[in-house]
């Protein structure tokens, strides 16, 4: 350990020396902005980060502070000739290797501090290795070349791992971790995630997504963790603790939290359209979940790429300073979404001009654009508004530090590059884990005459479309932005040689047992039938992203329910497997004898699913989010002829009450919210919460939770509060805690939790929420399952 820590001394002394000494001979040179700066204190890192900070910044000119607000996409330094003007075109993809003049052009003559790997942008060795050089020859340029030797902090979405470099686990989706309801399934995913982006270089993270699920519509619903706030902030919080670490040695890499505020609810379910949102409605049920992430140190933030009540979020002070520093602490890095400063202009004509949408982006609050690509135009528009006076130095002073202090943070100038003979094995590593939380994640909705688990000589059919491939199964951003290749997009997908390793359905089933038969269409799948013991059909969606992902009525495709009502119509037990980003009508499959939702994104679902079916994993999976009812169900909408078959839309656990339940308007989802079966059986009794409690204090629960039946199991046990009278109507119940208790038969415990009574703040006032959001004093009930038990709030 001493030989460990001795060496890494030694290599960061090396670095620092290398830097000092790149320092004095520019700077012998050239006029510092300060030219009685004297030694390079930001150089010495036993130095407190903020006089680091300080000293560094009162040497930077307003060019090089402007240039460290811009991030810029590798197609800019891309292209398949070294241009002489240093303007890339990147006209090969990712088969263009970087290009001298353009990196010069774009981090020393403009000084670009940050660099995005969007989402199609991999280099041309997608693998650990190939990030890794692909990140040291961008930040060993932008050193040694520039004035101040200032490292480039690199950006990328790595939302369910590092979902780019091709041999990479990946993990469930995030409403996939929603479903085990287990804070430590997605702290175990940001720690692997983390890991990969620090051995590549690559560690600003773009996620979690703390948005909201409000509408199954949306093409980015499998981003989000839940559709409650209370479960996506504690999910959010330990997958930010997972990807940072513990902040006692710096960062291990930056978090995300995305996209401030309330993105998930526009007004049709499209993504990056106008939200009409109820400052009530944005303060209590949307806000709670990010600052879940906030309040768990989260580094930055990424903005909403809609408007908000007619105002574009990029541009809104009252969301970015106000409520996001002022009310909520946030003390980060705010990063615009990708090109959304110059929409302010070219989309929202809210501004006349690209100079005039980043003073209002700047003045906002943003401290990073996106831009992607016009760095001398973010350089030479931010430096016209200042000499206008239109943005003050100050201000940019302001995001400059929040800037240099995440850079210091993550150790950049200590170690600002990789071992790149190390980012293979890095990459690769954490497939257990994605694994066990494949496992977990796995949701059991129906089990008619308890079909399963099967026995272990049971004789498979199996068959669909899903159940043979990766692409289907991992769904978007995995390897490229809309997915592996063969979702069938116009655009986008990852290409054919780079399908991640994994285990699909069918590798599952057969590594788990000999007597499968492959039916690669619904004529060969009847056909085997006869001989089968039951028949497993994967079905769902094929991969996608935001925009593409988009459907006015998400279900089945009408030839996916033909062939499960083929199979039904055989008289084999059906096994029906829903792989897909969110919940989708269902047809017949609704009826299946088995149904598992096994969600998108882990290459590793294939394995848990076949554990589940066959008894090695007692399913504790549990919806995230409510599945909507479908027309043709019974209880279903009472319109009986309504339009879509998936039923209505948006439709989620905590609808207020109305004068319109008794038509059919309640909350009458096919499965609800917390859903989810198990093998075995438990019983919860002795519920018990403290009687009285300040608004300012904390609600203490227990309860005690046996597992009845003949088998060990995991049970989720949330607890929902009821306010039986309130000032302004609340949800009839609102998730306020949770925990997970893993039992063997005729085992009992008694769990505890614990919840913030400021859990239960409302915003006060008439229509126009005007008053202080706050808790109202008076008597709650704590619910579990079918318990109740009161307390008072004073």
């Amino acid at each position: 350990m001493r030989r460990r820590t001795l060496a890494t001394t030694q290599r960061m002394s090396g670095v620092v020396l290398l830097l000092s000494a790149l320092v004095a001979a520019t700077m012998s040179g050239g006029a510092a902005a300060d030219p009685q700066a004297g030694p390079a204190l930001y150089l010495n890192p036993r130095a407190p980060i903020p006089a680091r900070v300080e000293d560094l910044l009162r040497r930077m000119t307003l060019a090089e502070k402007i240039g460290q607000m811009d991030q810029i996409v590798t197609g800019a330094l891309r292209d398949n000739v070294n241009p002489p003007d240093g303007n890339c075109d990147n006209s090969g993809g990712n088969n263009d290797p970087l290009q001298p003049n353009c990196l010069e052009n774009v981090l020393i003559k403009n000084f670009t501090g940050s660099i995005l790997a969007g989402g199609t942008d991999n280099p041309v060795s997608n693998t650990g290795r190939g990030w890794a050089e692909w990140y040291n020859t961008i930040q060993r340029h932008a050193i040694e070349r520039s004035r101040l030797h200032i490292p480039v902090i690199f950006g990328v979405d790595a939302v369910h791992g590092f979902g780019h470099p091709f041999e990479a686990p990946l993990f469930p989706h995030s409403i996939g971790i929603g479903a085990t309801w287990d804070p430590a399934a997605a702290r175990a995913g940001g720690e692997v995630t983390a890991r990969a982006l620090a051995a590549t270089g690559w560690t600003w993270n773009f996620a979690p997504v703390q948005d909201l699920h409000r509408d199954n519509r949306w093409g980015r619903t499998y981003e989000t963790w839940a559709e409650q706030p209370a479960l996506a902030a504690a999910l959010g919080a330990a997958y930010v603790s997972g990807l940072q670490g513990s902040g006692r040695d710096g960062l291990r890499a930056a978090a995300t939290v995305k996209h401030f505020a309330g993105y998930s609810q526009s007004i049709n379910g499209h993504d990056r359209v106008e939200e009409q949102l109820p400052i009530r409605y944005l303060q209590d049920v949307f806000l709670p979940s990010y600052a879940g992430g906030i309040d768990a140190n989260a580094a930055t933030v990424m903005v909403n790429s809609g408007s908000i009540n007619n105002v574009p979020a990029t541009a809104s002070h009252f969301l970015l300073t106000t409520l996001l520093r002022e009310r909520m602490g946030f003390k980060g890095v705010v990063i615009s979404d990708f090109g959304d400063v110059g929409a302010l202009a070219s989309a929202y004509h809210i501004a006349p001009d690209f100079p005039g949408a980043i003073a209002k982006a700047v003045n906002a609050g943003i401290d990073v654009s996106m831009t992607p690509f016009d760095y001398a135009g973010w350089q030479a528009g931010l430096a016209q508004k200042v000499r206008e006076g239109v943005v003050s130095e100050e201000r940019i002073n302001q995001s400059v530090r929040r800037i240099l202090r995440l850079k210091f943070e993550l150790g950049l100038f200590e170690h600002p590059f990789v071992d790149e003979s190390r980012a293979d094995a890095a990459v690769k590593a954490g497939r257990d884990a994605t694994l066990r939380a494949a496992q977990q994640s796995i949701t059991l909705l129906r089990n008619q005459n308890n079909l399963l688990p099967l026995p272990a000589g049971a004789k498979l059919v199996v068959t669909g479309p899903s159940a043979d491939s990766m692409t289907n199964q991992l769904g978007g951003w995995s390897v490229s932005w809309q997915g592996v290749f063969g979702a069938g997009h116009v655009c986008c997908m990852g290409p054919p040689d780079q399908i991640p390793p994994g285990t699909t359905v069918l590798k599952g089933l057969q590594a788990a047992t000999p007597n499968v038969v492959h039916a690669p269409d619904q004529a060969s799948a009847v056909a085997a039938a006869p001989g089968a013991d039951a028949i497993v059909v994967a079905v769902g969606e094929k991969a996608y992203a935001e925009g593409l992902g988009d459907n006015p009525a998400p279900q089945l495709p009408a030839d996916q329910k033909a062939l499960i009502a083929a199979l039904q119509a055989t008289g084999k037990p059906v096994i029906v497997v829903v792989i897909a980003g969110r919940p989708l009508g269902l047809g017949p499959g609704r009826d299946a004898a088995g149904l598992l939702m096994a969600y998108q994104g882990s290459t590793e679902a294939g394995a848990a699913v076949a554990d589940v079916i066959f008894g090695r994993v007692n399913p504790s999976g549990r919806l995230p989010v409510s599945w909507p009812s479908e027309a043709d169900a019974p209880g279903g909408d009472f319109c009986g002829n309504c339009p879509s078959p998936i039923g209505d839309q948006p439709k989620f656990f905590d609808q207020l009450p109305s004068t319109a339940s008794g038509q059919g308007n309640a909350y009458n989802p096919l499965f609800p919210f917390g859903f989810g079966l198990s093998y075995t059986t438990f019983e919860t009794s002795n519920l018990s919460v403290a009687g009285t409690v300040g608004r300012n204090g904390t609600v203490d629960v227990s309860v005690t939770v046996r597992n009845t039946g003949s088998r060990a199991g995991t049970q989720v046990v949330p607890v929902y509060v009821r306010q039986p009278v309130s000032r302004i109507v609340v949800p009839p119940q609102r998730l306020v805690a949770f925990t997970r208790v893993t039992l063997d038969p005729g085992q009992s415990q008694t769990v505890r939790m614990s919840f913030p009574v400021s859990t239960l703040a409302v915003t006060g006032g008439d229509i126009d929420a005007t008053g202080p959001r706050q808790v109202e004093p008076g008597s709650y009930q704590a619910v579990v399952e079918n318990l109740t038990a009161g307390f008072t709030v004073r």
